[in-house]
């Protein structure tokens, strides 16, 4: 009976080492996988917190485009407005041009018109100088 516990723990020992060897045979391989497995997984935390960030970010930028397209709006209204002041002053500015013109060319019939009350004036200051203090 000795013999058949030395021959069981025998066969047990090597029964145990081939499994041992199956299992650990990969091990070089099987290491590999599980830190590569490490490594996707941190690579896809890191993706994942990045999707997040920009996911907010592109939520940011469409309420400011947003805001941005509403203020257009309204910058284009009043450029409209005031295109519409700008050729109502050009028009001003084209008839105050007209009348200097008229204004500095000399009219005889203005002159003509006007000689009576020249008459008089000259009469009026002639006789203020005739006048005396005594």
């Amino acid at each position: 009976m000795p013999w058949y516990i030395i021959l069981a723990a025998l066969a047990g020992g090597l029964i145990g080492y081939f499994v041992f060897y199956l299992r650990y045979q990969h091990k070089d391989t099987v290491n590999q996988l599980r830190s590569n497995l490490k490594d996707a997984a941190k690579e896809v935390e890191y993706l994942s917190h990045e999707l997040d960030e920009y996911v907010q970010q592109n939520a940011l930028l469409k309420q400011k485009t947003m805001e941005l397209l509403e203020k257009n709006d309204d910058l284009s209204d009043v450029v409209s407005e005031l295109s519409k002041y700008y050729v109502h002053l050009k028009k001003a500015a084209e008839k105050t041009t007209e009348l200097s013109k008229y204004l500095h060319t000399p009219s005889p019939d203005i002159e003509e018109k006007m000689q009576p009350f020249l008459d008089r004036a000259k009469e009026k200051s002639s006789e203020e100088t005739n006048k005396t203090f005594f």
